[in-house]
């Protein structure tokens, strides 16, 4: 693996609270390109994602990781789903001009990414155990993207909400079912073949030209 380097990172929004989060970036001679923006689940916080932002990073994406309003060290009492979407729109937004933008999201939170694409730069998203939640999507229109969904099993994890949130999705779309992945997106490395798929969408999809 390439030797990585981690920062700090923050971003002001227009609602006058500041976004906290890291950026951590790899070899500039791997082959990837482009900005993989990755966000937590409702409820939890960016170190939620275990190792799978350097697995990105050593491909040669920059990752960019952010701990929503009310989570972590960003502003905020306490967690707002409404805002999630419209969060993840500003730093998207900070984020352009870095190539591509590619977005890794889990949870509840993986509702905003229905709302992410092209137009907001993104080409490609993984979406990992996500919840369909109401209250994220309340009134922002979904948008086409290509997206790999991934699913576990496990007492927090319902198949059939699975679905739900599967059907709600417009665009070119993929679901990937491993029964391991009961502990949401910090599993990702640890299973070997949900690693390479999540290698190779990237690869794949968030290499296109500028």
């Amino acid at each position: 693996m390439s030797a990585l380097t981690r920062t700090a990172v923050e971003f002001s929004l227009t609602s006058g609270m500041t976004v906290r989060g890291a950026s951590v970036t790899g070899d500039a001679a791997a082959p990837g390109s482009g900005t993989v923006l990755f966000v937590h689940d409702i409820g939890s916080d960016l170190d939620e994602l275990g190792s799978v932002p350097e697995v990105l990073a050593a491909l040669g994406f920059d990752v960019v990781m952010i701990d929503l309003p009310g989570h972590g060290l960003s502003d905020g009492d306490e967690p707002d789903p409404a805002s999630c979407t419209a969060t993840v729109i500003e730093v998207l937004t900070r984020l352009a001009g870095r190539g591509p933008l590619g977005v890794v999201a889990s949870g509840r939170s993986a509702t905003a990414a229905a709302s992410l694409g092209e137009a907001h730069g993104v080409l490609a998203q993984v979406l990992v155990n996500p919840v369909l939640d109401d209250v994220v999507a309340a009134g922002v229109p979904r948008a086409f993207a290509v997206r790999m969904v991934i699913h576990g099993e496990g007492p927090g994890i319902v198949g059939t909400e699975t679905q739900r949130f599967f059907s709600h999705l417009i665009g070119e779309k993929m679901l990937v079912f491993n029964a391991s992945m009961v502990g949401g997106a910090r599993q990702v490395t640890s299973q070997t073949t949900v690693r390479g798929h999540v290698e190779l969408f990237f690869q794949r999809y968030l290499n296109r030209p500028g």
